[in-house]
């Protein structure tokens, strides 16, 4: 809002809140006639929203597919066993949809004679390199037993837990391998929807609270949203759909000495602060929230939805939608519709550190690792690669092949595709980390992905320096 569209509004007898400071108007004398007509003679953002931009008059919405409900359990063994008889008989369906000719069970297996050839839909339990001829040595099981697989392939990428169907011959009482089939995603055709430009912004790990949290930046990405930076505005005025994927604040106590570097120690005034930012995004815009490992939740997936006891104020937005970690659903504008799947990104450090080739974690090892939990349809495939709770259903299984797989948690920034599927990993909104910098970590701050919905086509904004600009790395075409 510029100096005479504010002197229009005084002269009109409308005071006007600070909020509003940042918000382009086109349409000043209807904005007037609007307030005037209500009866209002002071104007914030909320009101704006409201009279103005239109707040009931969106044609987005979301259709819920996955969403953890908050459902416990406890640590038992029986619920263990439970809990993988549950994601191996779901990756078996998947699995038998790609090939169910000649399966056999691991008990069928063992009495048949030496050089049979032999199929089965296994699980890998363990995994081991041979000192000497380096193969690859598995221990696989299903739910008639167990026995051993031989890879003599070292190029060949397995991990403990995956769900995969081996084919190969039995010598000497175990099964060398010839070929492996993994659950993957189906391929997903680069089809135009039957709608206008229509964007989808992906943020994540903001860290409000933390005294490294890049304010001036999101402060951008909030006048930039409001039309109030002439950069991109033609994506600003026509994003439908705003995804917050997990680590919205800093949190407390969750790496060592991290309260010295809190500008807010306690979590409800982090929430709050953060409120006070969605607060003045437009209305017409749908916000989708889920946690991480920072914020005020527990630490086993899946999460539930935030909090209201220390996220009351966020309740407030009527735009916001409250979802788990991870969640899947339909982002749905008109008749069009976008399979999204979102998932904080917690596994994605544990594959880091234990595949030697990924252990640098830039852009492309990060997107190969996502790779890897779409080809094995599970977001967290070995046990261990984050903290699980029981439950009767693996909520980390992937039975629907998203349009766009998005993740966080690393604070880099990623925009890739995979079988027709895009990959995003959002950056962060927090400078560099003591912790950080005692690993090497070096952080991607305030870098905005952007998909357009219509064929998703996607872009990466960057809005840390002094103009809004195109970021392109980490940026990979399909």
């Amino acid at each position: 809002m510029d100096e005479n569209q504010l002197n229009i509004l005084f002269s009109n007898g409308i005071l006007v809140d600070s909020s509003i400071k940042d918000v382009n108007i086109s349409d000043i004398d209807g904005l007037i006639n609007s307030l005037k007509e209500n009866n209002v003679g002071f104007l914030d953002i909320n009101t704006f929203h409201k009279l103005y931009d239109g707040e009931t008059s969106t044609d987005s919405s979301v259709e819920i597919i996955k969403n953890y409900e908050g459902e416990i359990s406890e640590a038992k063994p029986a619920n263990w066993v439970n809990y993988f008889n549950d994601r191996f008989n779901r990756l078996k369906m998947i699995l038998m949809s790609k090939d169910r000719s000649g399966l056999l069970s691991l008990a069928n297996i063992k009495n048949m004679p030496q050089s049979s050839d032999v199929k089965s839909i296994v699980m890998v339990s363990s995994v081991s390199i041979s000192p000497v001829k380096k193969y690859t040595v598995m221990d696989i099981e299903d739910n008639t037993g167990s026995y051993k697989a031989i890879i003599t392939n070292s190029n060949q990428e397995i991990l403990e837990d995956q769900v995969v169907i081996i084919n190969g011959r039995k010598y000497n009482d175990a099964i060398f391998v010839k070929d492996i089939t993994f659950p993957d995603i189906q391929m997903k055709e680069k089809v135009k929807q039957e709608i206008d430009d229509a964007f989808i912004l992906f943020l994540s790990d903001i860290h409000v609270g933390s005294k490294l949290f890049v304010e001036d930046a999101f402060e951008k990405f909030v006048k930039w949203i409001n039309g109030g930076i002439p950069e991109y505005s033609n994506i600003a005025k026509l994003v439908k759909f705003i995804v917050l994927n997990g680590d919205l604040i800093d949190g407390i106590g969750v790496y060592p000495d991290q309260e010295k570097e809190l500008a807010i120690t306690d979590l409800k005034g982090q929430y709050d602060k953060l409120y006070k930012f969605l607060d003045r995004i437009p209305k017409n815009i749908k916000i989708i929230l889920s946690q991480g490992n920072h914020d005020a939740t527990h630490i086993a997936e899946p999460q539930p939805k935030l909090d209201k006891t220390f996220a009351e104020n966020l309740y407030k937005l009527k735009n916001a939608v409250f979802l788990s970690n991870p969640y899947q659903v339909n982002l749905i504008v008109g008749k069009s519709k976008i399979n999204l799947l979102s998932y904080h990104g917690f596994s994605i450090t544990y594959y880091a550190n234990k595949i030697p080739k990924y252990t640098k974690m830039d852009a492309e090892d990060i997107e190969n690792i996502m790779k890897i939990q779409l080809k094995s349809r599970h977001l967290a495939p070995s046990h261990g690669s984050t903290q699980l709770m029981p439950l009767p259903r693996d909520y980390l299984v992937i039975e629907e092949t998203p349009d766009i797989y998005a993740t966080g948690h690393i604070h880099k920034t990623l925009a890739s595709i995979y079988k027709g599927t895009v990959l995003i990993n959002s950056s962060c909104w927090q400078y560099q980390t003591s912790y950080q910098k005692k690993y090497g970590m070096n952080p991607d701050v305030a870098k905005i992905p952007v998909v357009n919905m219509r064929d998703k086509s996607f872009q990466i904004l960057d809005f840390l320096g002094d103009k809004v600009q195109i970021y392109k790395k980490g940026l990979k075409e399909g």
